[in-house]
């Protein structure tokens, strides 16, 4: 799958080794060799296009290979939030909804639903943010947050699979499988 994404000419200029925007950073473990992933910008590719009305997406795709050659596909919305009601539930949610149903499934669907030849284990699919949100007790006093909400939204299907968007803080969040 990695080489696949490599070789594919419309994807080529949108990968890179970080995924980071905005001093929000999702970190690779150091025990993953560089050659076992790629970061893909999936906005920096939909800005590209330059539509009329650009879809909202994910800042990253990581793709992982496993030990077993499978992949373990991570997608990555990283938000730096000042505030509590720092962000747009609909928005977020929309995010990680164009990049499974369109640019997964449909533009790209020859990489990513090509199950003859790369077993996908699973999606995670991270809304990572900066440290608003550590503090429990602004939490707590909130009440029902935007965090909450986003959470509880419906999950994703991906593949006859069920995924659930997870809130995550910085630093490493991709973890060697």
């Amino acid at each position: 799958m990695i080489n696949k994404i490599k070789n594919t000419k419309a994807l080529q200029p949108f990968i890179t080794d970080k995924c980071e925007e905005n001093k929000v950073a999702a970190e690779m473990d150091e025990t993953i060799l560089p050659d076992n992933y790629l970061v893909l910008k999936v906005d920096k590719y939909y800005n590209s296009l330059h539509l009329a009305d650009t879809p909202p997406s994910v800042d990253c795709l990581v793709p992982l290979k496993c030990h077993d050659n499978a992949f373990i596909i991570h997608l990555i919305e990283l938000k730096k939030i000042k505030k509590p009601g720092g962000f747009s539930v609909d928005n977020i949610y929309k995010k990680f909804k164009t990049t499974i149903e369109n640019f997964m499934a449909k533009r790209f669907k020859n990489i990513f639903h090509n199950k003859k030849y790369y077993a996908i284990k699973r999606l995670e699919l991270y809304f990572v943010t900066s440290a608003y949100g550590h503090d429990e007790k602004i939490r707590r006093k909130e009440g029902t947050t935007r965090m909450d909400a986003l959470l509880a939204r419906p999950p994703f299907r991906f593949m006859g699979k069920k995924y659930q968007i997870k809130h995550k803080r910085p630093n490493p969040i991709i973890k060697s499988c």
